[in-house]
């Protein structure tokens, strides 16, 4: 299908899909950013106000993230509220492949939708949204990672949970979101069907991911509870520790062979060969003591010295990177996981193109757009003429 701007390019594998994103939370923007990313034309749809996602956020935040969130995407101002919108929008969705929508999606647009059979509707709702008669919780994606028991093992045995202060349910939804699209849209032409439209909850995804916890609640009959940040059920050494010049380290020595050889790396062979430390259910009686030498041998020495001679002891360690560590690191810039985009005030950093394919192109070609910055050129496409797009801005169905 001809995307939704007219723009063809051979190079990107997904340049032939036209998305139209109507959501306002940061789970199906991520899913638009994915197909984006490989060249796929996305067509944001922005009330009046602008998209929610604008809005998220305090100042600082909500001066950068649209502008990393919304990249590669086209924005078309439309207020559905003004009935000649509607004929825009049922133009949209009719040239289009998949649209991409959420709780905080208008109401109008699900009938619009139910009226273009030939595009795959992908809704992402809050959990509980979809059964509020049988959900205790608020409907709100906001609360999606305290529905699938991860948060519950995090923080310190004695205290509360910890909630990450970046939204992992929602981005985990969005590449679940993503995945299900393409193949559900894959198999919808292979047998010449219409495709049938996905519903994913914004805990689903994270829910799968830890599918660990559901096995040992099964085995043992009661889920693992909070551990600090040692490793679960206390079954091999792992914590996160601070070295002589303050800088943390994590490290995990899950199997006997790496266990021995931590030990003899901070106390020699009488530390390997303790009788208290030498055997997994040892180590698992004795792991207080033992985490207090390991804290002991790494806090008398600087984290450079601690990782060459984690290196040399073929010992599993490594450092705690804050964000800052990780645009400074050398791999990192090698890799291109960290790139700097540019945009009206300078170079934005922001996360690469992952994952990158052998022969599919794929590239950040701008930053996200202003409101309606696109607005003539995918009506154009559409084929509205110049004095039927003028009429269009003066009855305000597009407002910018």
């Amino acid at each position: 299908m001809t995307n939704a701007t007219g723009d063809e390019d051979a190079g990107q594998n997904l340049s032939s899909l036209t998305i139209v994103d109507v959501s306002g939370g940061p789970a199906a923007s991520f899913a638009g950013s994915l197909f984006a990313d490989f060249g796929a034309v996305v067509v944001v749809v922005e009330p009046r106000g602008g998209a929610p996602l604008r809005r998220l956020g305090p100042s600082a935040v909500q001066d950068v993230w649209w502008k990393i969130a919304a990249r590669n995407k086209r924005s078309l101002a439309l207020d559905l509220a003004q009935s000649d919108a509607a004929r825009v929008a049922a133009r949209l969705l009719d040239g289009a492949d998949i649209v991409l929508r959420d709780g905080d999606t208008p109401a109008a647009w699900a009938d619009l939708i139910r009226y273009a059979p030939n595009i795959l509707d992908v809704h992402l709702h809050a959990p509980g949204a979809d059964r509020p008669d049988l959900w205790s919780g608020s409907i709100d994606s906001r609360f999606a990672a305290a529905a699938t028991g991860a948060m519950a093992l995090t923080g310190d045995k004695d205290g509360p949970p910890c909630q990450a202060e970046f939204p992992l349910a929602d981005y985990c939804a969005g590449l679940l979101a993503a995945t299900s699209a393409l193949i559900e849209l894959r198999n919808a032409r292979r047998e010449q069907r219409p495709p049938r439209a996905i519903a994913i909850g914004t805990h689903e995804a994270l829910l799968r991911m830890n599918e660990w916890q559901v096995v040992f609640a099964s085995a043992r009959g009661l889920a693992e509870q909070r551990n600090g940040n040692r490793f679960p059920m206390n079954a091999n050494i792992g914590n996160i520790f601070r070295t002589r010049d303050s800088r943390l380290v994590t490290l995990s020595a899950a199997t006997l062979p790496v266990a021995a050889r931590l030990l003899q790396l901070i106390g020699g062979e009488a530390l390997r060969d303790d009788p208290r430390f030498n055997s997994v259910a040892a180590r698992r009686k004795h792991m207080d003591e033992l985490e207090l030498l390991v804290a002991a041998w790494i806090e008398q020495h600087d984290m450079a010295d601690v990782l060459r001679m984690g290196r040399e002891a073929d010992v599993v360690i490594g450092p705690i990177m804050d964000a800052g560590d990780v645009m400074a690191d050398p791999q990192v810039q090698a890799r291109e996981n960290v790139i700097r985009v540019p945009t009206d005030d300078g170079a934005l950093a922001m996360p690469g193109i992952v994952p990158r394919i052998n022969g599919m192109a794929a590239q950040v070609r701008h930053a996200g757009p202003a409101v309606g910055a696109d607005s003539d050129q995918v009506l154009t496409h559409l084929g509205f003429a110049p004095p039927d797009i003028a009429a269009l801005r003066r009855a305000g169905a597009v407002w910018a």
